[in-house]
């Protein structure tokens, strides 16, 4: 098994997020930053998510959390789905996204490990103020084999990173460039090289990086594609997204003949079509079957866009022994329904979103329909695999 171990023992308290009390702190300035986070066996609990922190302090078991540190970013990103408590030695995070640790003072052997622009935080998650373009990346870890330190949960040996691409703007055919590294979950150090089988994965392409590190890739058609750096017993890097389109299409912010129109980060032009929109779920697994017992709690994804996007929404839908229901947002429950029908709840006004359930989902056929819209009018349409999602509980 692959165990990572804290940087040392005198470090123990940042290798669980501890933090000195929020009143001994100087608050920062609220901040637009980045939340991701990452469960064991490379499962993501929280896609890349952004939110803008508050002075307003977050609550904590029997204190508070400063809102302009990692924490409070935390906290805004997962609404508040933590188990963060007030220690003597300060703020204690030992649960994200319904995936709790037993407290450091149990003898555990796994903790939250937190990562601050691509670097391994030195500070807790509630006294490590963030500024604007912050970074931030919580990952399950492990210091020795224990109870939730299996061979199974895969705590990963190597945080990969991923450079911003040569180009976020391309025309169909035209390469574009992505320098990966690795950074060492035990010392925090630079690794010289990649670790084993390291690749960049755009779209359903998986590309093998050259000697320096460097991944060339290309498309041919039309859309928005994530790339990410990933590896065995690794955290996956960053995600980044480029926009594909063909010459004299007006696509990825370029006008009618082809020239440059605002780039990807704005357009000067409402763009429409059919890859306005495209949704991509981490969890669930499109045709995955969970066994007895281990259905999915978690329903997260992405949703690619030109524009900003507005809104998102899900409809799952269950059948189980010919009967069918669908979930109901409001009162958090099945509910018994007409066969391929439901009510859409919303979850996300942003480009991610993440929703637990109440429960693990037990045995029957689901069907999970991701709906978005942007700021421009475009919705999803629905594609198996990508907006429907059906998965199956035994």
């Amino acid at each position: 098994m692959n165990t990572s171990r804290c940087l040392s023992l005198a470090l123990a308290g940042a290798c669980i997020a501890l933090a000195a009390p929020s009143s001994a702190l100087a608050v920062g300035e609220p901040a637009t930053v980045k939340v991701r986070v990452e469960g064991p066996g490379g499962q993501t609990l929280l896609p890349q998510t952004e939110v803008t922190t508050t002075a307003v302090p977050v609550p904590v078991q029997g204190g508070t959390c400063s809102g302009t540190s990692a924490g409070g970013a935390l906290y805004d990103a997962t609404h508040g789905n933590w188990k963060a408590t007030l220690e003597p030695e300060g703020v204690e995070i030992d649960g994200i996204q319904g995936l709790n640790l037993p407290s450091f003072a149990e003898g555990t052997y796994a903790y939250w490990a937190f990562w601050l622009n691509n670097e391994y935080a030195p500070l807790g998650a509630c006294s490590e103020e963030v500024g604007a373009g912050a970074d931030i990346v919580f990952v399950m870890q492990c210091y020795a084999p224990g109870a939730q330190c299996t061979e199974s949960a895969g705590a990963p040996e190597h945080f990969l990173t991923a450079a911003s691409p040569s180009s976020r703007s391309l025309l169909v055919g035209e390469a574009t460039t992505v320098k990966l590294g690795s950074v060492s979950t035990q010392t925090g150090l630079a690794e010289p090289v990649l670790p084993a089988q390291a690749r960049l994965t755009a779209g359903s392409q998986s590309v093998v990086p050259d000697v320096s590190g460097t991944a060339s890739v290309s498309f041919t058609a039309p859309g928005n594609y994530t790339l990410q750096a990933r590896a065995p017993g690794s955290v996956p890097s960053d995600p980044w997204v480029v926009c594909v389109h063909a010459a004299g299409d007006g696509g990825c912010g370029t006008t009618g003949n082809g020239s440059p129109g605002g780039g990807v980060a704005g357009f000067q032009q409402r763009y429409s079509g059919p890859f306005a929109l495209a949704a991509r779920s981490t969890a669930p697994r499109d045709g995955h079957t969970y066994a007895h017992g281990h259905g999915p709690r978690l329903l997260s994804g992405t949703i690619l866009s030109h524009e900003a996007v507005s809104s998102v929404s899900l409809e799952l839908r269950r059948q189980s022994r010919g009967r069918c229901s669908a979930y109901d947002g409001s009162s958090e429950r099945f509910v018994k329904a007409r066969c391929g029908t439901g009510t859409p709840f919303a979850v996300a006004k942003s480009g991610s979103f993440s929703y637990l359930l109440p429960a693990a989902l037990g045995p029957g056929r689901y069907v999970l329909d991701i709906s978005a819209q942007d700021a421009a009018g475009n919705r999803t349409a629905l594609a198996r695999g990508f907006s429907r999602i059906v998965f199956y509980v035994r």
